[in-house]
């Protein structure tokens, strides 16, 4: 494939603010890799109760990144006729370039015909129209027994002049409303499970964690490990669980008890309720139940290697992709990439496939490749889907800290026939 590219124009302009409010998850900043550029977070559609926020503005312009950081806020927030909250002078906690939708998935398939990196630095630059600038205002939202709309109103300074910004409403959603509500399948169920480390509220964890339970999703490895993960992990979730137990349909009690206990957390205090809706037998499995290993130490095949071991990596991966979706910590997705390690033993794999060698012809070796094909192809699925993966994925191939033969199979996920899925 031939591309040629063509610099787009318009970062000569004099910087502008944007009048809009964003309200997103305080920790985005915190999971992103320190890059020049990264993708736009998920916006939050509602609040929960307990709940922190950030606010961010955006701007266009040659001088954007300069005319953002000397920019302060001063933030207002109310229900109808009830001011909550109000802070003045806050200072950006960060400015960040921003990339347009879409544009990892494009440099991916342009990298992959060949263009010459004078090209693709000059194309990623014009891909960045917009800087945003984040701010994180010291409040809660507060608890309610019913859904209520707020109201969250700016003014800024230190841009030349003060300025309004057009005020964004947003609803607060408490646990009971949310449970309302439940994905009408697996499909459904992977398309929120893949965005909640981007803040997906508790109370819709919880719906989601019914519907799992319907529809017996938590027969799947990442899903049961999303779940455990993120009432382990995730305060708010764990918490908010807790709370909402005693209130819950038998079926989505066992489901949570479950999914603790996978997590390795107590679950003595559910046993009381259960035990007036759960036959002996249930209960039983429940107390067989081992919580899982850490995967990101578990993930790499280990001497001895058997049947049952080569069939757990992807049970292992799957579990790690679980805790990333439910936590976006870096560290998992780590993990996996580490296993592109295992490059140098793929021909052993298609050897032993060659030579039907079946459970006597596997060693380690084998297990390495097989590791390395499957991680190939799931890390390039979730680059494609989670904008998040992508941004870590092109900050470790471009930084030169990283293992060099990583970046190099970094560099070859989109076109190596090895990470093919029919392979």
């Amino acid at each position: 494939m031939r591309a040629d590219v063509q610099t787009l124009k318009g970062d000569a302009a004099p910087g502008r603010i944007l009048p809009a409010i964003m309200i997103l998850s305080p920790d985005w900043i915190g999971k992103t890799p320190p890059s020049t550029r990264i993708n736009a977070p998920e916006f939050l559609g509602f609040l929960y109760p307990g709940q922190r926020i950030a606010l961010a503005i955006k701007a266009e312009g040659g001088d954007r990144d300069k005319l953002l950081r000397g920019a302060g806020m001063s933030v207002r927030i109310s229900t109808p006729g009830q001011p909550l909250f109000e802070e003045r002078d806050l200072k950006p906690q960060a400015v960040r370039k921003v990339k347009a939708e879409g544009a990892d998935f494009a440099l991916m398939i342009l990298d992959a015909g060949g263009m010459a990196k004078k090209d693709r630095a000059s194309l990623e630059g014009a891909m960045a129209r917009v800087s945003f600038a984040v701010f994180q205002p010291d409040w809660e939202v507060p608890l309610l027994d019913q859904a209520q709309d707020v109201q969250i109103s700016a003014t800024l300074s230190g841009t030349g002049q003060a300025s309004h910004l057009e005020s964004a409403t947003i609803r607060i959603r408490p646990t009971a409303d949310w449970l309302r509500e439940t994905p009408d399948g697996i499909a459904d169920l992977g398309r929120f499970l893949n965005r909640y480390h981007e803040d997906l509220p508790p109370g819709r964890l919880l719906s989601l964690l019914k519907g799992a339970a319907a529809n017996g999703g938590l027969s799947s490895a990442p899903v049961l490990s999303f779940f455990a993960t993120a009432f382990r992990d995730v305060g708010p979730a764990r918490s908010s669980a807790i709370a909402a137990f005693p209130s819950l349909d038998s079926r989505t009690q066992f489901a949570m008890a479950v999914t603790f206990r996978f997590g390795g957390q107590d679950i003595s205090g559910f046993l009381p309720l259960l035990s007036l809706t759960q036959p002996g037998g249930a209960l039983k499995a429940l107390d067989e139940i081992q919580a899982f290993k850490d995967p990101r130490e578990s993930v790499a095949p280990r001497e001895p290697i058997t049947a049952g071991s080569a069939q757990e990596i992807g049970t292992t991966m799957d579990e790690c992709w679980g805790a990333w979706m439910a936590t976006g910590d870096q560290s998992y997705l780590r993990a996996l990439v580490g296993l592109l390690e295992g490059a140098s033993d793929y021909p052993a794999l298609l050897a032993w496939k060659n030579a039907r060698g079946g459970v006597k012809g596997l060693n380690l070796h084998v297990a390495r490749g097989l590791a390395y094909q499957v991680a190939g192809w799931s890390i390039g699925a979730f680059q494609r889907t989670d904008p998040l993966v992508s941004d870590w994925l092109i900050y470790w191939k471009d930084d030169p800290a990283f293992p060099l033969e990583l970046r190099k199979e970094l560099d070859s996920l989109p076109s190596s026939p090895a990470f093919r899925r029919n392979n």
